[in-house]
């Protein structure tokens, strides 16, 4: 039985207008993260902004790490802690976002990663 609405009419085309593909589209993701245990590494000196990117993730049952500056994140790694992503914001306390980028790389991580935040006319 197909819902109504108010009215009692059946809804229309633009009422459902992605046909339920949103919905299908995060259940599939949360289960291919809840079957593979995706693990991220958020990295960004605004405690703000990571706490907002590890909740979000974490709401798709990604687990999480963070730590505020690049300095840290290399220690993290250099001691064996493994992630299917880190995401960077490019500018940090610090070390800046490429350079740890550069330097984790040189450990030997070949993970994705994420460079975020460009915040000016030239970074474009």
């Amino acid at each position: 039985i197909a819902p109504t609405s108010a009215s009692g009419a059946q809804p229309s085309d633009q009422d459902n207008w992605d046909n339920g593909r949103l919905a299908r589209g995060q259940q599939l993701l949360t289960e291919i993260v809840l079957r593979n245990k995706l693990t991220t590494l958020v990295f960004d000196g605004d405690t703000t902004c990571r706490v907002l990117e590890q909740v979000l993730l974490r709401s798709y049952g990604v687990q999480t790490q963070g730590v505020d500056n690049g300095m840290d994140a290399i220690a993290l790694i250099a001691f064996g802690a493994k992630f299917n992503l880190i995401i960077i914001k490019k500018i940090l306390p610090i070390m800046n976002g490429l350079e740890v980028t550069r330097q984790i790389r040189e450990i030997g991580v070949r993970c994705k990663m994420l460079v975020t935040a460009c915040s000016g006319e030239s970074e474009r």
